[in-house]
C-alpha cells in the first residue's frame, strides 16, 4: 500500500511540476536568454568565427617550410634509357627512387605577414558581426515582446468595451419592449456593438501575430505556452542626457561600431599585401633522394643490392630562388588602385555610420523626452475622457443623451486609454535603447 502512494505521490509531482514549469512567466531577459541560446542565425555566425579563426592559423603556419617526400617504382619494357647511365637499352628492368624536398620563402615583401594581420582584422570583425547578431536579437526580441503586451493590453480594452455594449445593449432591448426607448436606439447601439466586436477580433488576430512574430525569434515552437511577464521598470524622468556622452560611449565598446573600424584596418592591410606585389621574392629550396636501379650491376655482373646501391645513389641538393617582378601587363598596379579605393571605400562606410548613429541617438534622446510629455499629458485626457465617460453613461440611462453621444464618449475613453498603454511602453523601449547606448545590455 506504501509503495502504491509513493508512485501515485512522485507521479503526481512530475505532472503538477511540469505544468508549473510550463506556465512560469516568461520576462524580457527570460526571453532574449532564450532566443540567444536557440536561435539559428546566431549558430551560423559561431560558424562563421571558426573559419575565421582557422583561416588566421593557417596564414600563420604558412610561414614554415613546406616538406615533401615522394617515392616511384616502375618495371621499363622494350627499349628506353638506362636511369643509371642515361644508356639506350633493349630489355626489361626494375627502378625505385626516393626524394625528399623543402622550401622556404625567405622574403616576399612582407606579403605574408600583412596577410596575418589582414586576417587578424578579418576574423576580429567576425567576432564582432557575431556580438552584434546578439544585439540585434535582443532587440528584435524586445520589439516583439513589446508588440505582445501592447496588443494584450488592447484587448484588454476591447474586451471591456465589448462587454460595457453587451449588458448597454440588454438594457436597451429591455426598455424597447418596455416603450421607454425607439427602437432606432437599440439598431443603433447594435451596430456599434458589432463593430467593438469586430475590432475585438482584429486586436485578437494582431495579438496572435505578434506572438508568432517573438516565437520565431526565440526559436519556440508554435505550441509552447509563452505567458509574458506585463511587470514593468518604474517611468523615471530620463534626466539631461548628453548626446556627445552617448555617441563616445557608444563607439568605445559597440561591436557593431568596431566591425567598421576593424574592416577599415583589414583594407589597410589588403593594400599592403597588394604592394607587396612590387617586390621581389627570395626563395630556398633542399632535396635529397637515392634510389635502386636493376640495371646497376657490380664487375661480375650481377645486380648490386638494394641497401647497397640507396647508399651509393644518395644525392643533395640546395638552392635558391630570386623572381624580380618586371611587368605583369599592370595588373599589379591595377590591383594597388583597386585596393585603395578599398580603403577609401570603407573609410566612407565608417564615416557615414557614425553620421548615421549621432542623429539616431538625437531622435531617440528627442522621442524619450516627447514620450515623457505625452505619457503625462494621455494620463490626463485618460482621467478626463473617464470622468465624461461615467457622466455621459448616467445622462444616456436617465435618457438625457442620444446613442450616438453616448459611445462618442466611450470610445474616446477606449482610444486615451490604447493611448497612454503605448506611449508606457514606447517609453519602455525608447529607455532601454538609451541605456544600451551608454554600454548597458538589459538582458544580461
Amino acid at each position: 500500500m506504501r509503495q502504491k502512494d509513493f508512485i501515485l505521490f512522485v507521479s503526481f509531482w512530475f505532472l503538477t511540476g511540469n505544468a508549473l514549469v510550463a506556465q512560469t512567466n516568461w520576462n524580457l531577459t527570460r526571453c532574449i536568454s532564450f532566443a540567444i541560446e536557440n536561435n539559428i542565425g546566431l549558430k551560423q555566425k559561431e560558424i562563421q568565427k571558426k573559419l575565421a579563426t582557422e583561416d588566421l592559423s593557417q596564414s600563420k603556419r604558412n610561414l614554415l617550410p613546406e616538406i615533401s617526400a615522394s617515392s616511384r617504382a616502375g618495371i621499363s619494357f622494350g627499349r628506353s634509357v638506362d636511369p643509371n647511365t642515361n644508356d639506350i637499352v633493349n630489355n626489361e628492368f626494375f627502378n625505385n627512387s626516393y626524394e625528399l624536398g623543402a622550401s622556404l620563402t625567405i622574403f616576399n615583401g612582407f606579403k605574408q605577414v600583412n596577410q596575418i594581420e589582414y586576417l587578424k582584422f578579418r576574423k576580429k570583425a567576425s567576432e564582432l558581426n557575431r556580438l552584434n547578431a546578439i544585439d540585434d536579437l535582443a532587440f528584435s526580441v524586445m520589439n516583439s515582446y513589446f508588440d505582445v503586451l501592447y496588443y494584450q493590453g488592447v484587448l484588454k480594452i476591447a474586451l471591456e468595451q465589448v462587454e460595457t455594449s453587451r449588458i448597454n445593449l440588454r438594457k436597451i432591448e429591455k426598455q424597447v419592449d418596455l416603450g421607454m426607448k425607439s427602437k432606432t436606439d437599440l439598431l443603433e447601439m447594435r451596430a456599434n456593438f458589432e463593430t467593438e466586436e469586430l475590432r475585438r477580433i482584429q486586436v485578437e488576430n494582431n495579438l496572435k501575430t505578434a506572438m508568432l512574430q517573438l516565437k520565431q525569434h526565440m526559436n519556440l515552437t508554435e505550441g509552447t505556452d509563452l505567458i509574458l511577464d506585463a511587470e514593468q521598470s518604474p517611468m523615471v524622468p530620463a534626466g539631461n542626457q548628453q548626446q556627445e556622452n552617448l555617441f563616445n560611449s557608444y563607439t568605445q565598446w559597440s561591436p557593431y561600431y568596431q566591425s567598421f573600424e576593424a574592416q577599415l584596418k583589414a583594407s589597410r592591410k589588403s593594400l599592403a599585401i597588394s604592394r607587396s606585389q612590387l617586390y621581389p621574392s627570395l626563395s630556398a629550396y633542399g632535396s635529397m633522394g637515392t634510389g635502386f636501379y636493376e640495371t646497376t650491376k657490380d664487375d661480375s655482373g650481377k645486380t648490386i643490392g638494394f641497401g647497397t646501391q640507396l647508399d651509393n645513389n644518395r644525392s643533395q641538393y640546395l638552392g635558391a630562388s630570386v623572381n624580380i617582378p618586371i611587368f605583369s601587363r599592370w595588373a599589379a598596379r591595377s590591383g594597388i588602385k583597386k585596393a585603395k579605393l578599398g580603403v577609401e571605400e570603407a573609410q566612407n562606410t565608417l564615416d557615414e555610420e557614425k553620421q548615421k548613429l549621432y542623429f539616431e541617438m538625437a531622435n531617440n534622446l528627442n522621442d524619450l523626452e516627447a514620450l515623457e510629455k505625452e505619457y503625462n499629458q494621455y494620463q490626463k485626457q485618460q482621467e478626463a475622457d473617464q470622468q465624461a465617460f461615467q457622466a455621459s453613461e448616467r445622462k444616456f440611462e436617465q435618457g438625457l443623451v442620444n446613442v450616438v453621444d453616448f459611445y462618442i464618449a466611450k470610445n474616446r475613453l477606449a482610444n486615451s486609454e490604447s493611448q497612454v498603454l503605448k506611449a508606457r511602453l514606447q517609453w519602455e523601449v525608447k529607455k532601454k535603447i538609451l541605456d544600451f547606448y551608454m554600454g548597458k545590455r538589459f538582458w544580461e
